[in-house]
């Protein structure tokens, strides 16, 4: 493991490594109960049921959010309120990683001018960055492609915080979503207006 060379980066490091072991033996725990809704539930927080995230996670990974831009989002709302993200459109991804991939790299062409920087600018387009993916009629036409084919042009080679080592379970648990996300985008469109893509991780 490449320690950060920065202030602090070893007591840094040491964090990272027992948070690891830790949701490591979290992990294992799952599996050996051979419960495989568990185990996708401990790590993404997401009800197959319900088809949404159970509650907001405080834990480090990839969090995920598309809705129509400008649009106010009251969080308290959509974690507490099985209606709230219907009714409001708003659409919330917890470690997709190939969709991921794919916002980032849309990201970057979208923001040519920008270089990430740090030790994992590699994985690009994070919470920091001043603006979000939008999500443009050629941007949604590749989307509709890429869904269709499991986002086969953009496998997630690296990020173990985006679920990177399970992405291929996120695209079959995320498809309905993603499918009804499509739609939602393709209307916007037709309504000339604008949805945005933001993340976190």
């Amino acid at each position: 493991m490449k320690v950060v060379e920065a202030t602090g980066g070893v007591r840094f490091a040491c964090a990272k490594i027992n948070c690891f072991g830790l949701q490591f033996r979290m992990i294992l725990k799952s599996i050996l109960k051979d419960n495989l809704k568990n185990f996708f539930t401990l790590i993404m927080g997401f009800d197959r049921r319900e088809n949404k995230l159970t509650k907001r996670r405080k834990d480090m990974g990839l969090d995920q959010q598309a809705h129509l831009r400008g649009q106010e989002i009251d969080w308290e709302k959509y974690y507490s309120d099985d209606n709230y993200a219907e009714e409001n459109k708003v659409f919330v991804w917890r470690k997709h990683a190939r969709l991921q991939q794919f916002m980032a790299q849309k990201w970057d062409e979208q923001n040519s001018h920008h270089e990430h920087k740090g030790t994992l600018s590699h994985l690009g387009f994070n919470g920091d960055c001043d603006a979000p993916v939008y999500l443009t009629k050629e941007v949604v036409d590749e989307l509709a492609e890429q869904i269709e084919k499991d986002y086969a042009d953009y496998p997630a080679t690296d990020g173990f915080f985006w679920g990177q080592q399970f992405q291929e379970e996120s695209v079959k648990e995320y498809k309905e979503q993603d499918i009804k996300f499509l739609k939602f985008c393709q209307q916007a469109i037709d309504e000339k207006k604008v949805v945005e893509y933001w993340c976190s991780w």
